[in-house]
């Protein structure tokens, strides 16, 4: 089904109807043992959302989380839709999070049995994730999300106007999409300084996130007119607008391709105490089912984010990045068990040689297990083992190269 969940369209010819509302969301409780570093949500190096305070120890803990959907239709093609949640957080960084992280107004025409038409404007997700294709952008394979996708959930939220174009009939539909926003104009300050990461924390709008203890961001530093508490995602600085194009193709027990270009097109300076990072970069896509319960899905980026005007000796940022992840998912016959396993690459290359070393690398093995009683239950188990080379953390002292570590959790979830 997930195939075709972005292509669906209201049906032709749909008689009036009155408006209505609906909601949706899920309340969950994890219990996490992690072996790893002080996290990155905590000040530090570590690429989790659970950490030692000190050194390379193990710790466990409990974290609850609440999302919540609303949408209202005014008819079968205009529909108004906001999503919130909200979290707990290591104590560091607040000890809770809440907030809406999608908000916008949809209009979806149908012309003719092969030809529709979709508008949104407000602030949305990309729509480019062959992994988070569940209601509020969840996944239905793993609790912990891909290095790519983690990434986009933290730093890329598109402020804008989205027109996609959906053509087809029977079994191929084909998918012309285009977006102008605003906004994200952070995006690539966490990407650069701390790396990729691994979680499942979707920011929410007006929250800032910290940035690890580089010697750059101190007062006095190169880089020590960013805030000091951090960076706020979805922030607009510079008002130029970005884009994205995006291109889609499907085919019923076939597969799924998909490519897309997003160009934040940030101006490099300061504002406010945020730099606007000119982040682009090219994203791919697939999925495919092999029978009726194994289906094997993929993503990769290959970009680049830079800041600051690029004089002799600096400072400024320029890095080139890529990652990617394939993952295999089986389910059981009645869909009352799912079995994942994913594996993960990431990469990033310094290429202004001033301040410390953007560079990285690391990889990544995630399994989990899912069991649903009802259709309202989930309970998952998750073991994730994370490897990721970061020579800036010796360099700023008290880390270790590696900041990766090793997680297992299980969680409890309850569908609304």
């Amino acid at each position: 089904m997930h195939l075709w969940a972005s292509f669906s369209s209201p049906p032709r010819s749909a008689p009036p109807r009155r408006a209505s509302s609906t909601s949706r969301g899920f309340v969950s409780g994890r219990a996490v043992v992690v072996e790893g570093i002080r996290a990155w949500i905590d000040g530090g190096f570590g690429r989790m959302t659970e950490g030692a305070r000190e050194g390379f120890t193990t710790v466990t803990g409990l974290r609850a989380e609440a999302q919540l959907a609303l949408d209202w239709e005014a008819s079968a093609v205009v529909r108004l839709h906001l999503q919130g949640r909200a979290r707990t957080e290591p104590g560091a960084a607040g000890g809770w999070r809440a907030g809406l992280d999608e908000g916008f107004l949809q209009y979806r025409p149908e012309f003719t049995a092969s030809t529709a038409l979709r508008l949104r404007a407000g602030l949305f997700f990309p729509a480019t994730s062959r992994e988070n294709v569940e209601p509020l952008w969840q996944s239905p394979y793993t609790i912990t999300l891909s290095a790519v996708n983690a990434w986009i959930g933290e730093e890329l939220r598109l402020a804008g106007v989205e027109a996609a174009l959906q053509l087809g009939g029977g079994d191929h539909r084909v998918e012309l999409a285009g977006v102008a926003f605003g906004g994200s104009d952070t995006a690539g300050a966490l990407l650069s300084w701390r790396g990729w990461a691994m979680g499942e924390r979707l920011s929410v709008v007006g929250e800032v996130l910290p940035l690890p203890p580089l010697p750059t961001l101190e007062p006095g530093g190169g880089f020590g007119d960013q805030r000091a508490d951090g960076t706020r995602p979805v922030d607009e600085l510079d008002g130029r607008l970005g884009w994205q194009a995006r291109l889609r193709w499907a085919r019923e027990g076939s597969g799924l391709l998909q490519a897309a270009f997003t160009d934040t097109r940030g101006d490099r300076g300061l504002h406010r105490g945020q730099y606007a990072w000119a982040t682009r970069f090219v994203s791919l896509g697939a999925e495919l089912p092999l029978g009726a319960r194994l289906r094997v899905v993929a993503e990769g980026l290959l970009g680049e984010t830079g800041m600051g005007p690029k004089l002799p000796g600096g400072p400024f940022v320029d890095v080139r990045f890529r990652a990617g992840y394939a993952l295999a998912s089986w389910v059981s016959r009645g869909g009352r068990w799912r079995l994942s396993v994913r594996y993960d690459r990431f990469h990033n290359e310094d290429f202004d040689g001033t301040a410390e070393p953007d560079d990285e690398s690391g990889y990544a093995w995630t399994l989990a297990a899912f069991f649903s009683p009802s259709k309202a239950v989930r309970i998952g188990l998750e073991w994730l083992s994370l490897s990721a080379d970061r020579p800036a953390a010796v360099e700023a002292g008290g880390a270790p190269v590696d900041t990766g570590g090793r997680r297992a959790q299980a969680e409890l979830r309850i569908r609304f």
